[in-house]
C-alpha cells in the first residue's frame, strides 16, 4: 500500500524519447567513471572522473594533467569568484585554472585524506577532509594555509561536524551533511544543526538546493525534504524508488531553468512539476545505472554521468520532445500528422496510426482500418478524419467512431488535401483525383484537364488559387481553369520534375527539383524566374520537406535535418539539437495553435515547442587555450628564439559542437599569411616560422546557425637565427666597411709609394 501511494505521486508513464548524447573513448574521455561536473565562467564542461580530470572543449573531452599526474582520481571540483580552481584528487589538492594546476605541498594542507569534497563561498573556499571542515587562506607567494573551519568550542559543541558527509552552497550559507543531521553554516561562522525536531529525519544528507520560489530542497540517500520559504520546519516529499539502497554518493539536485527540481535516480530521472513527479527512465532513452554528477548546461541541456558510460546529454531538453515505437506509436517512419476532434495527436506512421490523447502522454494504435504507410490525414469540416495511406485507400471516420472506406486510386497514393471549397484532392504516382462534395457522398474523379502523371506536392494560397507540381512542371487551377505555370531557373528552361514547393501569401515562392538544391523567387504574373540558394548546406541536399509556419518561416526537411529560414537567416536543426532522427519524412509537418511544430522523421516525431531558440542572437565563442611550442607554452608578446619545431595550438569553445559537420575554425599567422585556413578541428598544428613578428587570429564559424564567432587573437615574435641577427648584421657591416676602408687605405698607400 505504501509502494502503490508513492507510485500514484508520480507521472510514470513518461512519455517522450529522450535524444541522448554520449561521450566515451571516441570523443576523449578515458575515464569512465564520473564523480563530479562543473560548468565555469570560462569553460564548456570539467569531467572529474576516477581516472583523471577532463575538460571538454566544444568537441572533444581532453584529459588535463594535474601537476604532472595524468590519471590522478579526482572527488570534487570548484571555481571562486576570481575564476581560480580547486581539484580534490586522492589524499591531494590541486589549485590553479585553464592554465594548469599546481600541487599544495604538505606545509599548506596536512593530513589529506580521500573522497574530499569542496564549496566555494562569497567568504572562502571549504574542505571536506576526512569528516572534518577546514578552510583555505591565501598567505604569501601564492601560496595557501588550511586550517579547522570551527573553533574548538564550536567543535566540542556540535560533533555532528566531525562527521561532515556534503557540502552545498546557499549564497552566504553551507549546508553540510554532518552524521546524520543537517547544519547550516554562516559567513560568521554560527551553526545551525537540523535534526528530527526540525522534520530532518534520521539519514545522510548530500545536496540543498534553493529554488526559483525560496523554497529549500534537500536530498538524502532515501529521503525528500523540502521547506517553503518562511517556515520552521521541513517535509518529505515523497519520491517513488528513493529508498537509500544505493550504493555510493548520489548526484546533487540540480533545477532546469523554468525552476523545476531535477532528481537523478538509478532508474532515471524525476522531475518536479506541477505539484507531482514526472519520472523518466530507460524507457525514455535514458540510460540506467549510478551516477554520481547532473548539470544543467547555459543552453538548458542536462548532462549526466553514468558508471562504466562515461557522460550523456539529454540534447533540446528544454524545447524539444520525440516520440518513437518505444512510446507506444506504430513504428516509423512518421508520413502524416493530424489532430483529432478531442484535440488528441495523430501520427500516421510506416505501420499505422497512433493516438496521443494528451500531451506526454504515450500513443496506442488508432483507425487501425485505415492501413499502413498513412501518407496523408486531413479533418473536414465536420469533424470527419479522412485518411490515405500509399496503397491508394481513402477512408472516412466519423466524429462517431465509424470509418468507411471511400474510394481507391489506381497508383500509388502521395499525398491528401481538403482546400477551402471542402474539396478533397489527392495526389498519385498516376495522376490527379478530386471529390467535389466529399461530406455529400461525392465520388472520386480524375482531373481530366492535366497530364495522368506523378503528382509530387499540393498547396492552396490565400487567394484560393491551387497549386499542384509534378513530374512535368507545376500546376494552378484559378477561376476554375487548370493551366501550366512557366518556371525558369537562373532565366533558362529547368527539368520538369519538380519534387517540393511553397508559395507564400506575399507570393515569395520556394521550389526544390528532383536533383539537390533549393530555389527561390517572387511569383510573377507570366509565371515562376526562380534563383539557386547559395546557402551551403542546401546545396547539395534533396528536399523532402517544404512548408511554413504561421509566422511566415519557411522550413525545409532533408536526410540531415531541417534548414529554418525566419526572413533574414537560415539555421539549421538535428540530431545534436535534440531531434529525434536526421532523416526527415516527406511532407511530414503540422503546427499547433501555440506556434509549435511537429516533424516526422524515419525514426519518430519530434516536437519543437519554440522554434525561435533556433534563432538565438548569441554568437559562438573561441578562445586560445594554449600554444606551445616543443612542449613548452607560448606567452602573448613573447619573443621565442628560432626553432625547426612546429607549433601547437588548443583552442575551445562554450558550445557544444559534437556533429562534426556544424563546426569550421579559421586561423591565419599575419606576419606569414593574410588568407585564412580552414580545419574542422579545435587542435592546429603550425609549421616552424621563420623569423619575425606574427599575431595569430582564429575565429569559430557555426554552420548550424551561419555565424562567426569575435576573432582571439595572440601576438609574438619570433627571432632570427644568431647569425640573421640585428646584432650579427651590424657586425657583418662593421667588418665589412673595416675591409674597404682597409683596403682603401692599401690601395691609398701603394699610389703614394708609386
Amino acid at each position: 500500500m505504501v509502494l502503490f501511494a508513492l507510485l500514484s505521486l508520480a507521472d510514470l508513464a513518461g512519455a517522450q524519447s529522450a535524444s541522448i548524447r554520449r561521450y566515451a573513448h571516441d570523443q576523449g574521455l578515458l575515464g569512465l567513471a564520473g564523480t563530479c561536473l562543473l560548468q565555469t565562467r570560462a569553460t564548456l564542461l570539467w569531467v572529474c572522473t576516477e581516472s583523471g580530470l577532463y575538460r571538454y572543449n566544444g568537441r572533444i573531452s581532453q584529459q588535463i594533467p594535474l601537476y604532472g599526474l595524468r590519471n590522478e582520481p579526482t572527488t570534487s571540483i570548484t571555481e571562486t569568484a576570481d575564476g581560480r580552481l580547486w581539484v580534490a584528487g586522492f589524499q591531494a589538492l590541486f589549485v590553479g585554472d585553464e592554465r594548469g594546476f599546481r600541487k599544495l605541498q604538505p606545509d599548506e594542507a596536512e593530513h589529506l585524506g580521500d573522497q574530499m569534497q569542496l564549496a566555494s563561498l562569497p567568504w572562502g573556499t571549504v574542505l571536506a577532509n576526512g569528516g572534518t571542515l577546514e578552510i583555505l587562506h591565501v598567505r604569501a607567494n601564492d601560496r595557501w594555509h588550511s586550517e579547522p573551519l570551527l573553533d574548538t568550542a564550536t567543535r566540542v559543541r556540535v560533533p555532528e561536524l566531525s562527521k561532515s558527509l556534503s557540502l552545498s552552497v546557499d549564497g552566504d550559507t553551507l549546508w553540510v551533511g554532518c552524521a546524520r543531521k543537517l547544519c547550516a553554516i554562516d559567513a560568521q561562522r554560527k551553526v545551525q544543526v537540523f535534526g528530527p525536531e526540525h522534520g530532518v529525519p534520521d539519514d545522510r544528507w548530500y545536496s540543498v538546493l534553493r529554488d526559483h520560489d525560496g523554497g529549500l530542497w534537500v536530498r538524502g540517500a532515501g529521503n525528500l525534504l523540502y521547506r517553503a520559504r518562511g517556515a520552521s520546519a521541513f517535509s518529505v516529499r515523497a519520491l517513488p524508488l528513493l529508498d537509500g539502497s544505493t550504493v555510493g554518493r548520489p548526484a546533487s539536485l540540480v533545477m532546469d531553468r523554468e525552476g523545476r527540481m531535477l532528481v537523478r535516480r538509478n532508474d532515471g530521472l524525476a522531475r518536479w512539476e506541477n505539484g507531482h513527479w514526472r519520472t523518466f527512465g530507460a524507457d525514455n532513452g535514458l540510460p540506467p545505472g549510478s551516477s554520481d554528477a547532473i548539470l544543467v548546461d547555459r543552453d538548458g541541456d542536462i548532462w549526466m554521468t553514468v558508471d562504466g558510460e562515461g557522460l550523456v546529454r539529454w540534447a533540446g531538453y528544454e524545447w524539444i520532445e520525440n516520440w518513437d515505437a518505444s512510446q507506444g506509436m506504430p513504428a516509423a517512419p512518421t508520413w502524416s500528422i493530424a489532430r483529432d476532434t478531442q484535440g488528441a495527436l495523430l501520427v500516421g506512421n510506416e505501420h499505422g496510426i497512433g493516438r496521443q490523447a494528451e500531451p506526454d502522454k504515450r500513443f496506442v494504435p488508432a483507425l487501425q482500418s485505415a492501413g499502413i504507410q498513412v501518407v496523408g490525414m486531413q479533418r473536414s469540416a465536420d469533424g470527419t478524419l479522412w485518411t490515405l495511406n500509399s496503397a491508394g485507400v481513402l477512408r472516412r471516420t466519423w466524429p462517431n467512431g465509424h470509418s468507411a472506406q471511400i474510394a481507391k486510386l489506381p497508383r500509388t497514393a502521395r499525398r491528401l488535401l481538403i482546400d477551402r471549397q471542402s474539396r478533397l484532392w489527392m495526389l498519385s504516382a498516376g495522376g490527379l483525383f478530386v471529390i467535389e462534395h466529399p461530406l455529400e457522398g461525392g465520388s472520386l474523379q480524375a482531373v481530366a484537364d492535366v497530364p495522368a502523371i506523378a503528382y509530387t506536392d499540393i498547396q492552396q494560397t490565400a487567394d484560393g488559387t491551387l497549386w499542384v507540381s509534378s513530374s512535368n512542371g507545376l500546376f494552378r487551377l484559378r477561376d476554375g481553369r487548370w493551366s501550366k505555370v512557366k518556371v525558369k531557373v537562373n532565366g533558362g528552361t529547368p527539368e520538369p520534375w519538380i519534387a517540393k514547393f511553397h508559395i507564400s501569401d506575399s507570393g515569395e515562392v520556394w521550389l526544390a527539383f528532383y536533383r539537390p538544391g533549393l530555389w527561390h523567387g517572387m511569383l510573377l504574373h507570366d509565371g515562376l524566374d526562380l534563383q539557386e540558394i547559395s546557402d551551403e548546406a542546401l546545396r547539395d541536399v534533396g528536399v523532402y520537406l517544404l512548408r511554413s509556419d504561421s509566422v511566415g518561416r519557411v522550413w525545409v526537411g532533408h536526410a540531415r535535418g531541417v534548414e529554418v529560414y525566419d526572413g533574414e537567416r537560415w539555421a539549421h536543426l538535428s540530431q545534436s539539437q535534440g531531434l529525434i532522427w536526421d532523416d526527415v519524412s516527406e511532407a511530414a509537418f503540422a503546427e499547433d495553435p501555440d506556434g509549435s511544430v511537429w516533424i516526422g522523421t524515419a525514426r519518430g516525431v519530434s516536437h519543437v515547442s519554440d522554434p525561435a531558440r533556433l534563432f538565438d542572437e548569441r554568437q559562438p565563442s573561441v578562445r586560445i587555450d594554449s600554444v606551445s611550442r616543443g612542449g613548452m607554452p607560448v606567452q602573448r608578446g613573447q619573443l621565442l628564439g628560432w626553432s625547426d619545431k612546429p607549433l601547437h595550438i588548443e583552442l575551445s569553445t562554450m558550445e557544444v559542437y559534437d556533429d562534426p559537420s556544424r563546426l569550421t575554425v579559421r586561423y591565419r599567422l599575419l606576419g606569414l599569411h593574410d588568407q585564412w585556413i580552414q580545419s574542422d578541428n579545435l587542435s592546429i598544428d603550425q609549421p616552424p616560422l621563420p623569423s619575425g613578428h606574427f599575431r595569430l587570429q582564429v575565429q569559430v564559424l557555426d554552420r548550424y546557425r551561419r555565424t562567426a564567432s569575435p576573432i582571439a587573437d595572440l601576438p609574438f615574435a619570433v627571432a632570427p637565427l644568431w647569425w640573421r641577427s640585428p646584432p650579427a648584421i651590424a657586425l657583418y657591416v662593421l667588418i665589412g666597411s673595416g675591409l674597404l676602408i682597409g683596403l682603401w687605405r692599401w690601395r691609398h698607400r701603394h699610389l703614394v709609394a708609386r
